[in-house]
């Protein structure tokens, strides 16, 4: 079962950050687990974790989702605080961990 996770969709100004992932054939609305928390997400889809990740910035979790488009899981992160700041990306774990001269310049 290969799966592709998008991480960085949709992270320019506005209300929401969606995360896509690619869904294995013949999978079904019951098949998916999501957990958002402000702070964390996790995806596990045919009880396979396919994401687990801290988030970058904050969510609102009573104001998040997901839903199935077409072949893929779509999580819809609504940012906290009503935040329309861009998010550079959605998981630390995507972040640069260096800091290289030209990111200076």
């Amino acid at each position: 079962m290969a799966i592709h996770t998008i991480s960085a969709a949709n992270i320019s100004p506005g209300y929401e950050v969606e995360v896509e992932i690619d869904l294995p054939d013949g999978c079904k609305a019951r098949d998916v687990d999501v957990k958002i928390k402000s702070d964390n997400v996790s995806v596990k889809i045919c009880e396979r974790t396919i994401v687990h990740g801290d988030l970058l910035n904050r969510c609102d979790p009573e104001e998040s989702h997901w839903e199935i488009r077409g072949t893929r899981l779509v999580v819809i992160l609504q940012k906290a605080g009503g935040s329309t700041i861009p998010w550079p990306n959605v998981f630390v774990k995507d972040c640069k961990q260096t800091l290289d001269i030209e990111d200076l310049l």
